[in-house]
């Protein structure tokens, strides 16, 4: 049965670490009270979209978790779209045009959308964020998304390809990359709970793995945290954060507000 989304959160942390935060009403379609650009004048908050929504995952408890632990760790404005429900198939109204990069900075995506294979749908809103600048936050099952459709333009922005992923155990996290900004203060190695490892099968030129971990089913080593260029836009990417503990963990909200700061760099400039 499909989720009509009763929460959003409205959050901006100032570098002073005061926390304000705001939750309830529904931002289906609405916008931050106070835009602002990102990295700029102090306490202005990062304009972010938060994308969820679809199955085999707990998304509707993962939302009370990764949009206000990251706006504990940065000044952020957030807009909730859950518009999706428990829906594979979703087409969510928002990505119908690409009107939606006027208005953030970056988008977070923490969806499954898996069943989707709209090619001209994927391309538009793969082309937005590489024509706008728009950054990307790609988190666990949105990396599958969009896998089943004839076009890769979802897996050239990400700059790396999955079909399928072990079952779920501990991973060895190993760290190759750990003077990049995203790594700064994550172990060098570090063991999960269960987890769920995604089987990289392709990789794009820009792509850059700063994380990896093996695979006992396949015997092969796959990137679980990385970055891409594509176009305009910067991409983080990482396949870890199947279970609600392991987006709770420190070390993951941690990583992932390291990863939303990286991407918004490039656009500190007023527009």
């Amino acid at each position: 049965m499909s989720r009509i989304p009763v929460l959003s959160v409205v959050a901006a942390v100032c570098v002073s670490a005061v926390l304000v935060a705001a939750t309830g009403a529904e931002l289906r379609g609405s916008q931050p009270a106070a835009p602002a650009r990102a990295g700029g004048d102090q306490g202005a908050p990062i304009r972010a979209l938060y994308v969820t929504g679809g199955g085999f995952h707990d998304f509707v408890t993962q939302e009370t978790i990764v949009p206000p632990g990251l706006a504990e760790r940065m000044p952020i404005a957030w807009t909730i779209d859950h518009t999706a429900g428990t829906s594979t198939e979703a087409l969510i109204p928002r990505h119908q045009t690409t009107d939606w990069t006027k208005d953030f900075d970056v988008v977070v995506y923490n969806m499954s959308f898996s069943h989707v294979v709209d090619v001209p749908w994927i391309e538009r809103l793969t082309a937005a964020h590489r024509e706008s600048g728009v950054g990307a936050v790609i988190l666990h099952g949105a990396v599958h998304s969009y896998r089943r459709s004839e076009s890769r333009a979802w897996s050239e922005l990400m700059g790396a390809f999955s079909m399928r992923h072990d079952r779920q155990r501990p991973l060895r996290i190993e760290t190759v990359a750990p003077s990049h900004p995203i790594m700064q203060g994550f172990p060098d190695d570090w063991q999960t709970i269960d987890e769920e490892l995604y089987e990289i099968i392709q990789t794009w030129p820009g792509m850059t793995p700063l994380a990896q971990a093996h695979s006992v089913e396949t015997k092969t080593t796959s990137p679980v945290i990385g970055t891409n260029t594509a176009g305009k836009a910067r991409v983080f990417v990482t396949t870890l954060g199947h279970n609600n503990d392991m987006m709770r963990n420190p070390v993951y909200l941690d990583l992932v507000a390291r990863g939303v700061r990286w991407t918004v760099t490039a656009r500190a400039t007023p527009r």
